[in-house]
């Protein structure tokens, strides 16, 4: 399908916000006993890349891992090491229980690849806004290797942290930047900033800011990157120690230094 990254971004957004995130949290939230690591032949980076970033088919969570599933079963190389997969770790001949276990693995990488790509079509979009002609790749064979995104030398990798420490000391490598995803508990920052016992109430205001400045958080609670992030990556694109100094500044405001 013909990339148009101004109606792009806006459709992939309204997919964002419509998925169930707490429905999908309470009712898989128990269920992880597919946790070994799984045969290249099961992993669904190639089909989620497909159908979210090439195809722009926008399926939901459900009809996705349905889609993959059949997949898995039609081909028979890919059948055969499911079956030997079962057989090996789990010795068991329901095949309803195994799907079960392996749709709750399925649904935490699939929403982990739905946020790098969120990274790549507001990239995307923001190059068409300013007229800049930069090539971004993206796909399976990039992330099996853990870039993400790639645009020339530079390798992007989306680091999702939960806790402020994480943030602070969140340093890029020789050639791969870190684009730090904080999922902070927004609500309870600003509970804490209300008490009167807080200590730190600067610290948690400054990261409630930061996070507003960089970071959306949609109704359903999926967050997702503002412009005023990539911009001044995309404007030092050919520089990564300069994009190196970016991410050392938004890295550090994200953990209210």
């Amino acid at each position: 399908m013909p990339k148009n990254p101004v109606k792009d971004i806006e459709q992939y957004r309204k997919f964002l916000e419509s998925i169930p995130i707490a429905k999908y949290r309470e009712e898989l939230k128990d269920i992880k006993w597919v946790e070994q690591d799984l045969p290249k032949e099961l992993l669904p980076l190639e089909s989620i890349f497909r159908h979210y970033w090439f195809e722009r088919k926008l399926l939901n969570f459900d009809e996705w891992f349905e889609d993959f599933w059949l997949e898995l079963n039609a081909k028979l190389e890919s059948k055969q090491v499911l079956e030997r997969f079962k057989k090996y770790f789990f010795d068991k001949d329901g095949n309803g229980w195994f799907k079960k276990g392996f749709r709750a693995r399925m649904y935490r990488t699939w929403v982990s690849v739905l946020t790098q790509l969120d990274f790549c079509y507001l990239f995307e979009y923001i190059c068409v806004k300013q007229d800049k002609e930069i090539t971004l790749e993206c796909n399976a064979n990039l992330d099996a290797k853990g870039t993400d995104a790639q645009v020339g030398p530079i390798k992007f990798q989306i680091k999702k942290v939960s806790q402020r420490k994480e943030a602070r000391n969140a340093r890029s490598d020789k050639n791969t930047i870190n684009i730090i995803y904080v999922v902070w508990d927004i609500d309870g920052l600003k509970e804490r900033i209300k008490n009167p016992r807080t200590r730190i109430k600067d610290t948690y205001q400054r990261m409630v800011n930061a996070f507003d400045k960089y970071l959306i958080k949609l109704p359903n609670g999926f967050i997702v990157f503002k412009e005023n992030y990539l911009i001044p990556i995309i404007d030092n694109i050919t520089d990564i120690e300069k994009i190196k100094e970016v991410m050392s500044k938004i890295s550090l405001e994200l953990s209210g230094e």
